[in-house]
């Protein structure tokens, strides 16, 4: 008799539950370039609710000083963070790598906004505080996970035996070589 989990089948001991998985999800599926982009955009989001500039009265944050970019950044976070449960419902990587590429390019125009911040002070703004520096290394963040996440087209880690949809399988077979014929000459 085989042992419990054997076989592809689910570990039935005692006091072992099976993974919760959601009809087509699968975290296996996550790369290191989808796990940085989501960590990146958490901190891009995160950081336009900290004080982005110290003024006369206080701090200001990215959303009480600034009007459109506020909105345009936050977006570019939540894209970023989208595409944790897109890969992970996606049997193949290639849904994932083409949007690992848009996200790509809204991190790029978002490092040049904040940049942009950087330089150029709102007027209620007397100087810079942490969390903008925070919105910078959130923002490049997004730009190096998308081009990590882009470089690895392997739905799986190397050295691991998984079909195209990302699930364990039993090492492929070796392929028999057969010699090339022989020139025959006239």
């Amino acid at each position: 008799m085989p042992p419990s989990g054997a076989g592809g089948g689910p570990d039935r001991r005692p006091g072992r539950e099976a993974p919760v998985r959601f009809r087509g999800v699968d975290v296996r599926r996550l790369r290191i370039g989808e796990l940085l982009l989501a960590a990146a955009g958490g901190l891009l989001l995160a950081s336009l609710f900290l004080p982005w500039y110290g003024a006369a009265d206080g701090t200001l944050t990215a959303f009480q000083s600034l009007a459109l970019l506020d909105v345009v950044l936050a977006l570019i976070a939540l894209s970023a963070l989208s595409l944790l449960p897109i890969t992970a419902s996606q049997r193949v990587p290639a849904v994932p790598i083409a949007l690992e590429a848009l996200v790509t390019l809204a991190g790029i125009v978002a490092v040049i906004l904040v940049l942009f911040r950087v330089l150029w002070l709102p007027d209620a703004a007397d100087g810079r505080e942490w969390a903008l520096w925070l919105a910078l290394a959130g923002a490049a963040g997004i730009v190096v996970g998308g081009l990590v996440g882009m470089r690895d087209e392997r739905p799986s880690p190397p050295g691991r035996h998984l079909d195209s949809s990302g699930r364990p399988m039993d090492a492929p077979h070796e392929i028999e070589t057969i010699p090339a014929p022989r020139a025959e000459r006239a």
